[in-house]
Formats: C-alpha cells, structure tokens, sequence
C-alpha cells in the first residue's frame, strides 16, 4: 500500500538524519507507530438518525511516524515535535485521510529578569462527528502563533505581556462557513509566594472574524471578546499540586448585539501524588462559550474529570478515567423556531488502558472506551464504544 511506502520512507530518513542532527546537549526522539481501532458508532448518531446504507461501525488503522526534540543550550530551551500520520477505515474508506502535528516553542531567557516564550503550532486533522452530523471527510487545519514575556520587577512580583494568532480552516464547502481567525493581547500582574505558589490577574483581549460567513439575521461575522481572569498554581505540599483559574467573560458581536453574552468561567484541577507508583487528577469547571444555535446565544459547560494511574511493574502501567457534563445553550436570541427547544445535554465517558514496555524503545497500549449523551434533541443523543490497541517504537 502507498501509505506503507510512505511511513517506511519517512522513518528511514528520521533515522538516517538523527546521528547527523544530534549535538551535545541534544534530546533528540524518533518514533514511529501503528494503531488498530475500532467504533460502534464512528458518526456519533442517534437510533433516530441512522440511515440505511451508512455502516456505523468500523475498524481503522493509523500509521504514524515523528520526530520530538527537547533542546536546552544554556539557559534557553528548545522543544518541537512533528509528525505524521495515515489514517485507513475498513468500511467508510471516503473517510481516509492524512494527517499532521507541528510545534516549535522557544522559552528564552534574558539576564536574570526577563523571561518568556515565542513559537507556534500546526495541525491537520479530521472534524469530530460529535457536533457535525453530517457524514463527510471534512479535514481542519489549525494554525497558531504566540509570543509573551514577562519582567521580574521584584523578588515576589512580576509583569507580563502576550500576544498571539490563531487560524481554523475547513475543507469543505458544507463546514467553511465555521472558519475562523482571531488575535488577541493579553497581560498579567503576578505574585509568588515564598513556598513557590504563584497567584496572577491577567486581562485579555480577544477579536475574531468568520471570513467565510455570508451575512445573516441569524449569526454573526465577527466578535469582540474581553476576559478578566485570576490564575492560582499551588504546590500546597510534596504530594499535592492545584491550579486554579476564575474569571469573568463579556462578549459582543459586530451586528447582532441579540447574540452577546457574559459570565462567569472557572477550572480548578488537582494531581495527588499519594505513592511513588500513583497519580490521581482530578478538575472541576464552569465554561461559557460561543454557538451559533438559532434558538441561543450561548453554552454553558459544567463538569468534573477524575483519572489515574498506577505504575503496577516497572513495565505496567494501568490508567483509568471518567468525565461529566453538562452543556446548557442559553441566552434569547429573538429568533423562534417551533418545534425546537433549547438544547441541554449531560454526556458520560470513561476510559480504561493498559501500557507494557517490553524493552526500553517499545510500549503497548490497549484499552477501552466508552460513553453516551443524553439530549433535550433526540436526534443529539448518542451511545458508543470503542476499542484499540498500539504499538510505538521510539530510538
């Protein structure tokens, strides 16, 4: 198969530059990998909308092959990754796609007060069935470029400013009208506490345009967008770690000030270290986002994620993880459509691996997933699970 030709090809030359690119001080990691998967609802349909003819399930493959670089001269630091990767379905073959991942991020340092990073990020992947119900190979490819630094003006306290671009765009006629791009500017006021704590306001600015949105009574082509957010990292103890982020978000639309929002947004999360061999996570949070429902104007997002890992031998690992939540479209739009009311949906998912590392440069992965929403729409609901196994090589 040409996708086999071209992974072999693309692995062969990974190994043949990496003695040549690797210097003192390198951290260079080639790697190659194979994925066998398998979904019982691949469109992510309900019962409702199942059409004759189209095979819900499926067996894929994806081949991937890459490149991560972990590159300190001094006191910068380099990382970047790139990789690749051949996606084949058994059944939906108008599916396959090829996809990528590309990052480059600088952390410089200056002197002993002036700090921040510069990079940017690229990706190539396929659009979730999740939220676009339709059955066609839609690939988005997102771009985003960043730059911040920050100026230690004191022992405890220090200024910060950003900046940063971001692009998505869609292959298809039926999802262009969802791309988008946007920039923003940001800056922090932050405080670190003599254990190490750091406690930071930050106030952000956000303006975006749909380029490719033709105009409309119904949604907007471009937006305004201010975030007011206190940021909390804690090392409350050698076993405990918390984050923390709280804040408030206003929103307003170029034409259609019937589709303006505000709230409140907030995430706390946690890692617990009780042994050696054992991570538990955990994370909380409130999200108030943007839709383009005719009948809202806005989603609220409320969940909980728990997961961990148990590191059984020095070549098994066990991870588990489940997630809730709630999204709540809200807002009045002015807009009425009989027959339709307001979306609520509660979605539960848990996952289940395992992992072995039969020799250093090898591990093998396999687990299980699965999960379900529930909507206010019985064409939203979904049931699903699904099933794989990995093999990655690393030199």
């Amino acid at each position: 198969m040409n996708y086999l030709a071209s992974l072999a090809g693309l692995a062969l030359s990974v190994l043949q530059a990496a003695p040549a690119l690797a210097k003192e001080g390198d951290t260079l990691r080639p790697f190659v990998a194979y994925t066998r998967n398998y979904d019982s609802n691949l469109y992510r349909l309900a019962k409702s909308e199942q059409v004759p003819g189209l095979k819900l399930s499926d067996q894929f493959e994806v081949l991937s092959a890459g490149l991560n670089v972990d590159w300190q001269p001094g006191r910068q630091r380099i990382i970047a990754s790139a990789s690749k990767n051949w996606v084949r379905f058994s059944r939906n073959t108008h599916l396959d796609y090829s996809g990528s991942d590309l990052q480059l991020k600088w952390s410089w340092r200056l002197g002993n007060h002036w700090s921040g990073q510069v990079g940017a990020t690229r990706s190539e992947t396929q659009s979730s069935f999740s939220d676009v119900s339709l059955p066609i190979n839609n690939q988005v490819t997102r771009e985003n470029r960043f730059a911040d630094a920050e100026w230690q003006f004191h022992p405890r306290w220090h200024v910060g400013l950003g900046t940063a671009r971001s692009t998505s765009t869609n292959s298809t006629l039926q999802q262009a009208p969802s791309d988008y791009e946007d920039a923003s500017v940001s800056a922090t006021l932050g405080y670190t506490t003599p254990k190490g704590s750091t406690l930071r306001g930050q106030l952000r600015r956000v303006d975006g345009e749909y380029p490719n949105r033709p105009p409309s009574l119904f949604v907007d082509q471009a937006y305004s967008q201010t975030e007011y957010n206190l940021l909390g990292d804690w090392n409350t103890s050698g076993k405990l770690v918390a984050h923390g982020r709280i804040g408030y978000v206003q929103r307003e639309n170029d034409t259609l000030s019937q589709r303006d929002f505000s709230g409140l947004n907030g995430r706390l999360s946690a890692d617990y270290f009780p042994s050696g061999r054992t991570v538990l996570n955990w994370a909380v949070y409130r999200e108030i986002g943007n839709t383009d429902d005719f009948n809202a104007s806005y989603q609220l997002s409320t969940g909980t994620t728990l997961g961990g890992a148990w590191l059984a031998t020095s070549r098994l690992t066990l991870r588990a993880n489940a997630t809730i939540e709630n999204r709540s479209f809200e807002g009045d739009t002015g807009v009425v459509v009989l027959g339709s009311p307001q979306r609520d949906e509660d979605s539960l998912s848990g996952s289940l691996s395992l992992s072995y590392a039969p020799v250093r440069m090898a591990t093998i992965d396999a687990g299980l997933q699965a999960g379900r929403r529930d909507s206010s729409i019985d064409d939203n609901d979904y049931r699903f699970h699904s099933v794989f196994v990995r093999v990655q090589a690393g030199f």
